[in-house]
């Protein structure tokens, strides 16, 4: 029994000397490390700020810019195809082209895209393309919803669009996108259709305003003789829709003359955001990235060559 005893006191004894060693040798680890730096900080330093200045020197300076526009008069394939144009005279590197549409400096432009909003509903309800719910209904029983509001040649054709462009440094308006708007806008077919389309949308205008005055002149009269019992039954019946069909023409006008302003321009530009910068996170930040990977870098070898060093001396 007794023997039992001091093997176990042995035991615990040797265990307690292991784990104070451990934690001895880790606290002796720790300094040193820490007098390893303070030994090599100026090392540190210079490695620290050339990376810094590599960061800025091989860092993108990317920005993005983003058009929301219309394309007017059914011409959705026209602005797509225009726009593979221009990538294509990107990668060619054609200043020719860029400068007789009047933008300079397109070596600083990377890519242009074009992709539609995800507006599946105003599509389908587009009172002057009725076919529009067919179409969608027959694809969504073959495909499935989700790939039909992914697919490229549905999104064509929806009503709003985003022109996405990506430069190399800042951009001002001037330089890219208004030019580039220019040269969507510029189509002999597209322009014909600009008037035809815009004529007939005034006459419309002016013929729902004549509508309009008539019907307040009928209901005027039949006001004014309301208390004539001359006035037959079905006269008085109809001036609830003689109203009604007042609230229709007024409420068709108010959809016209937004119809009217938006026709003004082939693409018509809704709004645009320029200069967008993208920050990276911290640890992917190449200003931060950089300069820990050289320290991190210069740490890993010196450690290796002290460990080689250790097993040549040994």
């Amino acid at each position: 029994m007794s023997t039992n005893s001091q093997d176990q006191e042995i035991d615990l004894g040797q265990i307690g000397k292991g784990i104070n060693n451990f934690f001895q040798a880790a606290i002796d680890s720790f300094f040193k490390f820490i007098f390893f730096l303070k030994k090599k900080l100026i090392v540190l330093i210079i490695l620290g700020v050339l990376g810094v200045v590599a960061a800025f020197l091989l860092g993108s300076k990317s920005y993005t810019h983003e058009v929301s526009v219309i394309p007017n008069f059914k011409s959705n394939e026209y602005v797509y195809t225009k726009i593979a144009q221009i990538n294509t005279k990107l990668r060619e590197k054609d200043r020719a082209f860029f400068s007789q549409i009047g933008i300079q400096n397109s070596d600083r432009i990377q890519k242009i895209e074009i992709e539609a909003y995800p507006a599946l509903f105003p599509f389908v309800n587009d009172k002057e393309n009725e076919n529009n719910f067919e179409l969608i209904k027959l694809m969504t029983e073959e495909s499935g919803m989700d790939k039909i509001m992914n697919e490229e040649s549905i999104g064509m054709n929806y009503y709003h669009h985003k022109i996405t462009i990506t430069t190399e440094g800042m951009l001002s308006k001037e330089a890219f996108i208004t030019p580039l708007l220019k040269y969507l806008n510029t189509s002999t077919y597209f322009e014909t259709q600009q008037k035809i389309n815009l004529k007939n949308v005034q006459d419309k205008i002016v013929l729902n305003d004549s509508l309009i005055a008539q019907i307040d002149k009928i209901i005027g009269l039949l006001s004014s003789n309301s208390s004539n019992t001359t006035v037959s039954i079905s006269e008085k019946n109809s001036l609830p829709e003689l109203v009604q069909k007042k609230d229709e023409l007024i409420y068709a006008n108010q959809f016209l003359l937004l119809k009217e302003s938006n026709f003004d321009k082939i693409v018509k530009e809704e709004s645009s955001v320029i200069n967008i910068r993208k920050f990276d996170p911290l640890l992917l930040n190449p200003k931060v990235f950089l300069p820990l990977l050289l320290i991190f870098g210069y740490l890993l070898g010196y450690a290796l060559f002290q460990a080689a060093k250790n097993r040549n001396e040994q």
